[in-house]
């Protein structure tokens, strides 16, 4: 399926890629993504299988997606029916972690890529290394993990590929956690600032709403604001190459543009717009594959937008939950549905002692348990809703139950016909470590209106 010649593309390239959120919301941009790399296989698989969707839904032959879904043909038949594919497919998805072995390998596959596809240059870099040594809740575990873990050195690979590359703009994400990170008595965000600026060519982070300040949390983006049913702060930072400034002195803005477009049009989206007309569940209902249909009811525009081009549910399995936990979440729902605040671990204590849980750090975690409100947005989805369900509690107490992939995926802005491939546990850590792409294609555009000016 060649690229149309007359057509001007962008070209991007995704590093720590993740399941594809940032891809994603670039992709519904217009964007070309022509190089995801990511460590995690299960990843890997979902960011193969996605890449699948849109090389078949541009030749307009998704019905073998749809057929796929259905679990009526495998992938397998779909790459020997399609081989153009699959050659792209192994070309763009890169299975590769970071490191000084690997680095040369990484660059040369990238390059290869480049090359398949004909592109002269990549415009954007996309990623945001791993972040669990800046996690808040990571770090209230083990204060002391800063100063021994050294995966907040694997951005450094981050400026290496910048430096190879040259692109326009970058976008690096990254957990809150990273605007107080400090290790061996240096800040890191700071650190971070200086870098992206010694690099050749030299790079400027496009200030927020005051040009001269330095302060990390103006670069705080919850994804709330932005039309995504979830409470979801991250730190975004949008780099530019300094010689950009003399073909346009307004690029400084764009940060800013992005900060003020919080609007009713974009804001208010909550759980019940997100997951109401999915299929009510209890706990061990479901399928990790294709489930079946909607419920019918008057949907939301929310909902709208996550059904384009689906063919049905995926992915929406219950959890099984101990007998002991289904009784807490009732708890918890009752609380929930009588108009209380959040009760946590000292209400159930307080008054359900039999239900007191036995494990450890209860001291350290008193909101372990959190029903998700029908009228609010969801609580930040994240990795560990794939150990437990118990922050994610549905607010249906006839389903008294945590949230499925599905319903965590719905809160992420992650479109119904967008498959997660692995056992569940994966899928689910896939979910929450993803940027939403409703939030990744906002940015998207105002990247795609700054390229055509200036290009």
């Amino acid at each position: 399926m060649p690229i149309k010649k007359s057509e001007k593309k962008y070209y991007v390239i995704d590093l720590f890629a993740g399941c594809g959120g940032l891809s994603e919301g670039f992709k519904q941009a217009g964007f070309e993504v022509i190089a995801q790399i990511e460590r995690d296989k299960w990843a890997c698989e979902t960011l193969r299988t996605r890449n699948v969707f849109h090389f078949l839904k541009s030749a307009r032959k998704l019905i073998y997606y749809t057929k796929y879904l259905r679990e009526e043909i495998s992938m397998d038949y779909i790459l020997k029916r399609f081989p153009e594919i699959e050659s792209l497919v192994n070309s763009i998805v890169i299975k590769a972690e970071f490191g000084k072995d690997s680095f040369k390998n990484i660059i040369s596959k990238i390059d290869s890529a480049r090359k398949l596809h004909g592109t002269p240059k990549f415009h954007i870099v996309l990623g945001g290394p791993p972040c669990q040594p800046y996690s808040v809740v990571g770090r209230s575990r083990d204060p002391h993990r800063m100063r021994h873990d050294d995966r907040h050195n694997i951005y450094e690979y981050y400026l290496r590929v910048l430096e190879f590359i040259k692109p326009d703009f970058f976008v690096f994400e990254n957990v809150p956690g990273l605007i107080t990170a400090n290790a061996k008595g240096e800040e890191i965000f700071i650190r971070m600032l200086e870098d992206f600026s010694k690099i050749a060519p030299p790079y400027e982070i496009a200030p927020s709403f005051d040009e001269y300040s330095r302060n990390p949390r103006e670069y705080l983006v919850d994804s709330s604001n932005y039309g995504i049913p979830q409470k979801r702060k991250r730190v975004i930072l949008i780099g530019y190459r300094t010689s950009f400034l003399s073909k346009n002195k307004e690029i400084k803005t764009i940060f800013r543009k992005i900060l003020r477009m919080k609007s009713p049009r974009w804001g208010g989206n909550s759980v019940e717009d997100a997951i109401s007309d999915l299929p009510a569940l209890r706990p061990g209902e479901g399928a990790d594959g294709y489930y079946g249909s909607y419920i019918e009811k008057e949907t939301t525009s929310y909902q709208n937008r996550m059904r384009r081009v689906s063919p049905g549910v995926l992915n929406h399995r219950a959890r099984t939950h101990m007998e002991s936990d289904l009784e807490r979440y009732k708890f918890f729902i009752e609380h929930h549905i009588n108009g209380k605040q959040n009760a946590n671990l000292i209400d159930l204590m307080r008054e359900r002692p039999d239900l007191t849980p036995t494990h450890n750090h209860l001291d350290k975690f008193f909101d372990r348990f959190r029903v998700q409100w029908w009228t609010l947005p969801s609580s930040t989805i994240t990795a560990h809703i794939s150990k437990d369900g118990h922050y994610y509690i549905h607010p249906d107490k006839k389903q008294c139950r945590s949230f499925t992939v599905r319903e965590a995926a719905r809160c992420q802005s992650f479109q119904d016909n967008y498959k997660f491939e692995g056992p569940r546990t994966q899928q689910f850590r896939q979910v929450g470590n993803a940027v939403p792409p409703v939030l990744a294609w906002i940015i998207a555009k105002y990247l795609m209106a700054e390229l055509k000016k200036n290009l």
